[in-house]
């Protein structure tokens, strides 16, 4: 309880003193080479970040202050849960860039949380699954941060995802009904730092159309329940949501899933520039496509008049 208690104030500490420095954003094209050190950061010098650890808690701290450093509005959303009987604090980090008012939000997130099934157990440092998708956002998130775009689009740093999605889940839980009503939708970056084979997944078929509108060239674009992944938690609530995600001969997750062999050498820039560029371009199509959000009002119940 202690160690976890010092990870939350070290992490605070850390947040606090990032969004006191931030520094003025720099536009260009994506490079996968940044997003490659990213990843390896949170692999090689973080390692291993289970939600509800220390490693979390320190990974939460930094990726809050790489955010702040672009100009983004950063905050921190911690929350509690369970793993096997045990009571924990996970945190999501969220990172904010206004757009015009009435034209909704896109949701871009990333877990960067590490496999961690029973106290003690450590599945390995996640380079792969997930420091690559979050390495990819962090990228993306810089040259956004020199674009104009009318939603508002908001980073998403989700912890817990592998305790059966509780970051993204607790996140989608606090939204208002305006907010689902005007999300645009919702991108999800899980294991593209290596593989070929780039695949566009949206878990419902009424999704398929959202995903379409991407302007992403994929190797494949289908509906599939595969995995359990935070885009799941937004397409629950009804908004649409697509997954991106890099494969090679059928493993989804590279060659250390959930191993301590998920290391930082296996990460392949071809990979994490495609799907850098994918996230770009969908951003980009989404902002061209984007149109005021009007409110929703309901009827009020009214009593009948009373009898003369």
């Amino acid at each position: 309880m202690k160690v976890r208690v010092l990870g939350l104030l070290l992490a605070v500490l850390f947040f606090s003193a990032a969004t006191a420095r931030g520094q003025a954003p720099v536009d260009g094209d994506f490079v996968a080479a940044n997003a490659r050190d990213h990843a390896a950061y949170l692999a090689s010098e973080i390692g291993e970040r289970p939600a509800g650890t220390l490693g979390e808690q320190l990974a939460a701290g930094w990726l809050a202050g790489q955010f702040a450093d672009l100009g983004y509005t950063v905050r921190v959303q911690p929350f509690t849960f369970n793993r096997l009987g045990q009571p924990l604090v996970g945190m999501n980090v969220i990172a904010t860039k206004p757009g015009l008012p009435g034209y909704g939000a896109v949701y871009v997130g990333a877990h960067y949380d590490t496999v961690g099934i029973a106290p003690g157990f450590l599945g390995g440092p996640g380079a792969i699954d997930n420091a690559s998708g979050v390495g990819v956002m962090l990228e993306g998130a810089r040259v956004a941060a020199g674009s104009i775009y009318t939603p508002t689009l908001h980073f998403i740093a989700f912890g817990a995802e592998e305790d059966y999605l509780v970051g993204s889940g607790r996140f989608v839980a606090q939204l208002s009904g305006r907010e689902r009503v005007a999300a645009v939708g919702m991108l999800n970056l899980d294991c593209v730092g290596w593989g070929d084979e780039f695949r566009l997944i949206v878990a419902r078929e009424a999704d398929r159309a959202f995903a379409e509108r991407l302007g992403v060239d994929a190797d494949w674009l289908g509906s599939e329940r595969w995995g359990a992944s935070d885009h799941l938690s937004f397409t629950a609530v009804g908004i649409p949501a697509a997954f991106f995600n890099i494969l090679r001969d059928d493993l989804t997750c590279g060659p250390g899933y959930h191993q301590s062999s998920d290391t930082a050498d296996l990460l392949e820039l071809p990979a994490m520039q495609r799907a850098g560029d994918a996230l770009l371009t969908a951003l980009d199509s989404l902002a061209v496509q984007a149109a005021p959000i009007h409110d929703i009002f309901l009827p009020l119940a009214l009593s009948p008049p009373a009898a003369p």
